[in-house]
């Protein structure tokens, strides 16, 4: 592992504060997710000629991919971008959990590492660039945490100083990630210059002086603290101080608070058996203005796992991963029908087979990523409507565990569901709330009186077998209705419409009979 290099008590003093709002706002500009087209500039013989020779052709490969670039900010994107577009981790070292050779002519030559060798590769690049770039370790809350910490540091990222102050990187964490035990290439900026407090939640440095962060963020609270990723700041969100813990127990449903700033990001919560099993309506959220409110209950005394996730609107996100079965039994036949009926082309059915690569172990085909690529994206993405895929995919930005504290046997000693499950359209909705009822099941013959808040539909309705029955403005304005739930039905839905005319469903209970 790499020494970190000393840093004089006067710039440590001078960078405690250096993540202000100017700072972040100014950064942010670099973590738009897209790779710097420079680094497919190099040229064919260079990149040859430097995974065999790294002393000789590196400070061509870095004069290369920094001529004309004055930006200091760009100049060490320009050289992330580099790296994660062309090393892979190494996966069986890392499982065999014997790290050697991880000096950057070592990592060149294997096209491999893991995170200390993309540190130290980074670190030559920077120095070859005349960027002075340190590498700290620490504790990371990546692949295989589990709530706890242990005696020695698990991971390696760096820092970069430029005009004085110190900027976070983590280039493993941004060149893609592992699932099960393989390294799947997908690249990000959610680690790139992020604002120290951000990084704290999944970065802890052995030294206290590399947060550039004060207060000291200690290792009781950074265990404390949910799972939180750079991705969740790529949306623009805002914690609150009622933030959970990574362990919490419960003896009901309980909540916290997150802002969001920007009425693009469309937000949703589900709650997750260990093995990453949704629970059917174990989850709930309330909106008032840009403050989203998270509620969890959990259905039994059994340990599961919280999920905040989120999108951007206008984003279409190509699936990243397939079941193999799906892919070869169902896709494949699917795009030849596609073909037969002159849907697509051959050349966007070929595009779209060759885009997915096979890991048999995983049971998996994943995404083989190409931002450059423009072509064959485009055609994946035209495809997957087609075939009934999603492309409005969320991300995961924020993870905790539930469990129940000592007497509490979980909301299906009362319900099956314990919230109603919710529609796109009510999910996406910023200034739509559902005040009553909030159980996600209804006792046949029972008068409930149904209350909704919104500004971004015009009406609504329960529908019961077809039948509308309209909720009414009350004199504060929330659209109402008391209404008696029929018998011999298994569950009523609500509908909402914006124009008047054309009705998108919102809600669906339960009815128990």
């Amino acid at each position: 592992m790499k020494k970190v290099t000393i840093i004089s008590l006067f710039f440590i003093f001078n960078s405690l504060f250096a993540q202000s709002n100017d700072v972040i706002n100014t950064t942010s500009r670099y973590r738009t997710n897209r790779m710097d087209p420079k680094v497919r500039n190099v040229g064919k013989e260079l990149m040859e000629n430097v995974f065999v020779n790294p002393q000789q052709y590196l400070p061509d490969v870095v004069t290369k991919l920094t001529a004309g670039v004055s930006d200091r900010f760009s100049r060490a994107k320009v050289l992330h971008d580099w790296i994660c577009d062309n090393i892979a981790y190494d996966t069986d070292m890392y499982f065999n959990g014997w790290i050697v050779n991880q000096d950057y002519v070592s990592v060149l030559k294997k096209k491999k590492a893991v995170c200390s060798g993309y540190v130290n590769l980074f670190n030559e690049m920077c120095r070859l660039a005349g960027i002075e770039s340190i590498g700290i370790s620490g504790f990371s809350k990546g692949f295989g945490y589990s709530g706890t910490l242990g005696s020695r540091p698990d991971h390696d990222w760096n820092a970069v100083k430029i005009n004085n102050k110190w900027y976070l990187i983590d280039v493993t964490w941004n060149a893609g990630h592992v699932d099960y035990k393989t390294f799947i290439k997908s690249y990000s900026t959610d680690y790139l210059f992020l604002d120290s407090r951000p990084f704290l939640y999944s970065h802890l440095p052995m030294e206290n002086q590399y947060q550039f962060y004060a207060p000291v963020v200690t290792k009781a609270q950074f265990v404390e603290e949910p799972y939180i990723p750079g991705v969740f700041f790529r949306y623009g969100l805002e914690l609150k101080k009622n933030l959970p813990h990574y362990n919490n127990a419960i003896d009901e449903a309980f909540s916290f608070d997150i802002e969001i700033k920007n009425s693009n990001v469309s937000v949703s919560n589900e709650l997750r058996t260990e093995r990453q099993q949704d629970v059917d309506g174990a989850a709930w959220i309330i909106r008032k203005g840009s403050v989203v409110t998270f509620i969890y209950d959990i259905p039994d005394a059994r340990e599961y796992v919280g999920h905040v996730f989120a999108r951007m609107k206008n984003e279409k996100r190509i699936q990243k991963k397939i079941g193999i079965n799906s892919f070869e039994q169902r896709i494949i036949p699917s795009l030849d029908l596609l073909l037969q009926n002159k849907k697509i082309t051959e050349r966007e059915k070929d595009y779209f087979i060759n885009s997915y690569y096979k890991i048999a172990e995983n049971q998996s085909y994943y995404f083989l990523e190409d931002q450059f690529d423009t072509s064959r994206n485009n055609a994946v993405i035209k495809i997957h409507p087609l075939l009934g895929l999603s492309l409005e995919s969320y991300e995961n930005i924020l993870g905790f565990n539930i469990r129940a504290q000592t007497g509490y046997k979980g909301f299906r000693a009362v319900y099956n569901k314990r919230f109603p499950d919710t529609y796109r359209e009510y999910n996406e909705a910023l200034n739509t709330s559902l005040i009553s009822p909030i159980n996600g099941e209804l006792k046949a013959e029972a008068e409930e009186t149904f209350i909704i808040e919104s500004k971004d539909f015009t009406r609504f309705a329960i529908v019961v077998d077809g039948q509308f029955n309209f909720l009414e403005k009350n004199k504060d304005g929330a659209f109402e209705l008391t209404f008696v739930i029929p018998a011999g039905i298994d569950e009523i839905q609500i509908f909402g419409t914006k124009n008047n005319r054309s009705f998108s469903g919102l809600l669906k209970y339960g009815v128990v009979n």
